[in-house]
């Protein structure tokens, strides 16, 4: 598995879409605050997106706007006027207004320690838009989820099979947006392509439980210990042993969070030698213990 799809893997992001229905008249929404990646698509009708000190931008049917940082926004309806913000109420799909904008809304829950890292090498916002003559990967999973919303005919009400598809279909797409929008001039995926720090990346993605050392890192990448350490910290934001500390932490979590594993397990399987020395690391990294996230997931 390359280092891309390794890291996309480990990443444990869950999609929870908390609205489907329809906005008539005039109106204005802001889903940020939750220290979430939050986002929408117009399942029909447009809208509109504004942010401080930028130009409005038209969505239109199958338009996605993703904001990696949790950005303050507004959606709305009337982009010139001052709207009172999350004050009107949404309908459901029973009857398509010929005036009504269709959103689906919602975010993704993580705690990963690798997500900011990853995130502010992104925009404040990201906007795709859809169009129906455009092949890619992602207009077919817009084009899909447009359909699963209108079809599914609910609001607020995804403990059925559509909320499930709706969930997972939103995830799919979060990955090829990290995929096709991560910069290749800096941050991880900068770092992934270097053909030199690349091969660093590799070695601690794939043998976590190695007691790693700069000299072995830089050895791996044919530079010294002084030019690696630069430039490692110059193009990913962090040191070498800071960032394979945070990608044995983000492993640990998915260990413990879908196998299930020991904590003692987790520990050995990402490089440290006793359960209470990971605990303390994982904890602060994290926020809860291992044992937590292995209760809950």
């Amino acid at each position: 598995m390359d280092p891309l799809n390794q890291l996309l893997t480990a990443l444990k992001v869950k999609a929870n879409i908390f609205h489907n229905g329809q906005y008539c008249g005039d109106w204005a929404l802001d889903t940020s605050g939750q220290n979430h990646i939050s986002f929408h698509i117009v399942t029909h009708g447009q809208c509109h997106l504004k942010m401080d000190d930028l130009e409005p931008v038209l969505l239109n049917r199958g338009d996605m706007v993703l904001f990696p940082q949790d950005s303050r926004h507004c959606i709305t309806s009337t982009p010139s006027a001052e709207l009172a913000i999350n004050k009107e109420d949404s309908r459901d799909f029973k009857v398509l207004k010929n005036d009504g904008t269709g959103l689906v809304c919602g975010y993704f829950e993580h705690q990963n320690p690798l997500i900011k890292n990853i995130t502010r090498s992104l925009p404040c916002y990201i906007v795709i838009h859809y169009s129906e003559e455009n092949r890619s990967v992602i207009s077919g999973i817009q084009s899909l989820m447009v359909q699963e919303s209108l079809d599914s005919g609910q609001i607020n009400n995804f403990e059925n099979q559509s909320g499930v598809v709706l969930n997972k279909l939103a995830e799919c797409l979060l990955a090829l947006v990290f995929r096709d929008e991560l910069p290749v001039e800096e941050g991880i995926l900068a770092a992934m392509i270097h053909p030199k720090l690349s091969l660093s990346i590799r070695a601690m993605h794939e043998y976590p439980d190695k007691k790693w050392t700069l000299e072995e890192l830089s050895s791996l990448c044919g530079m010294s210990r002084a030019s690696f350490s630069k430039q490692f910290k110059e193009i990913v934001g962090q040191t070498p042993m800071e960032y394979l500390l945070y990608w044995r932490v983000t492993l640990a979590y998915r260990l413990l969070a879908d196998d299930k594993v020991t904590t003692l397990d987790a520990a050995l399987k990402c490089g440290y030698d006793n359960e209470s020395s990971f605990s303390k690391v994982f904890k602060r990294i994290v926020g809860v213990g291992p044992g937590a996230v292995r209760a809950v997931s």
